[in-house]
């Protein structure tokens, strides 16, 4: 399987874990006190790729109850993954450890623990730090999560497709409700985009769409931005002191695993990197809207971005989620259990942050906020009326 922490990044974390509020190698010490004195007891285990295999092995239950100090065993392990792993460890530094010492206290204060308990408790307190893709997860959350992740195009097993065209009058309407392979595939795309050849004016619909891989943003924006345009930059803490980024222009086909195990070493070797559409992409001569609502996030945040600020295409609806940090799994000392812990940080084309602020639209559309039905429809007039 390939190294799934680099497959995370860009994930529907949103949508599927309910994030609302908002390149592994064994964990350094952390200089930061008082998490360090715990840094030697990371197990070589822990060090190891998450997979699905490590939350369905799971024993562990809710029911169990723990003992003060295996509570703080696990808070520490959280933490100094957390500051181990952050895109920056000066983010938020001075929250993350005041909620540490905070816990800490907590469970001093109370013989025992149920591991449900617990878990609950430092949820809520990461949560409080109003970060995107930061997120504990226990054994049922990681299946869930990684049996999605973990889907094989080529199987038998159909993936839940997330890709859909109609055309109504002039106007061709292109739903993408994910960008997480496999639920959406260049190959599912270009069959929709094929359906509606005959539009005069196309509409993407990513209402609820909760982000997903990078890839699958190029495999659709080429054809509204054009070649050799910047699609976003990402820099993890290893790339802070770079000035200059890579450039690498083009995507990585999902269906070719070869390609997939290139993105890998690509992140490896390249801490700071900036994605820009291939020199050969041809734009399509139509004009393009894009529709996005408050639950539009994480990659789905970032082409709104790239699209508008690329002027590709008129952004229509209510302003995105705004999350939008690139989040890696890490084991947990508990089996089964992981931490999503953001390791990279995304701008978009214009060097804007887009992390707890989102994306304004050109065209605001008070019904598409809270999901209303009439999201669709009020676009569709927009877009009629626009167009001309």
């Amino acid at each position: 399987m390939l190294k799934t922490r680099h497959l995370i990044n860009f994930l529907l974390l949103v949508a599927l874990l309910g994030l609302g509020s908002c390149s592994s190698s064994k964990v350094p010490p952390v200089n930061n006190a008082p998490h360090e004195k715990r840094a030697g007891e990371i197990s070589q285990a822990q060090d190891e790729d998450v997979s699905l295999e490590w939350f369905t092995s799971s024993k562990l239950k809710d029911t169990d109850i723990v003992s003060v100090s295996d509570a703080k065993l696990l808070i520490t392990n959280v933490y100094q993954i957390l500051d181990g792993k952050i895109f920056d460890p000066a983010f938020k530094k001075g929250e993350r450890n005041q909620h540490f010492k905070l816990l800490l206290a907590e469970v001093s204060a109370k013989p025992s623990w149920s591991r449900a308990e617990l878990t609950e408790r430092i949820s809520s307190q990461l949560k409080k730090l109003s970060v995107s893709h930061l997120r504990l997860l226990d054994p049922t959350e990681g299946e869930k999560l990684f049996r999605l992740i973990e889907q094989n195009p080529a199987s038998n097993a159909k993936p839940n497709p997330a890709v859909s065209a109609q055309i109504r009058g002039e106007v061709g309407i292109l739903q993408v409700k994910s960008f997480l392979i496999p639920q959406v595939t260049k190959a599912a795309l270009d069959r929709a985009k094929a359906q509606l050849s005959p539009a005069e004016v196309i509409l993407i619909d990513l209402r609820g769409n909760g982000g997903g891989a990078g890839s699958s943003i190029s495999y659709l924006i080429e054809d509204i931005i054009g070649p050799d345009k910047v699609l976003w930059r990402d820099r993890t803490r290893a790339g802070l002191r770079i000035k200059e980024p890579y450039v690498f222009r083009g995507y990585f086909d999902d269906a070719i695993n070869a390609e997939a195990k290139a993105e890998i070493k690509l992140a490896r070797e390249h801490p700071y990197v900036e994605w820009r559409t291939r020199s050969l992409a041809k734009k399509d001569p139509r004009p393009y809207y894009v529709l996005v609502d408050d639950r539009c996030g994480s990659s789905c945040d970032l082409f709104a971005a790239s699209v508008q600020e690329n002027r590709g295409a008129k952004l229509l609806g209510v302003r995105t989620m705004g999350a939008l940090l690139a989040g890696e799994a890490f084991k947990l000392s508990w089996q089964g259990f992981a931490l999503i812990v953001p390791t990279a940080q995304v701008i978009s084309p214009n060097g804007n942050t887009i992390e707890g602020v989102g994306v304004q639209p050109d065209i605001q559309i008070p019904e598409c906020k809270n999901s209303s039905k009439r999201c669709l429809e009020k676009a569709v007039e927009v877009v009629v009326r626009d167009t001309p």
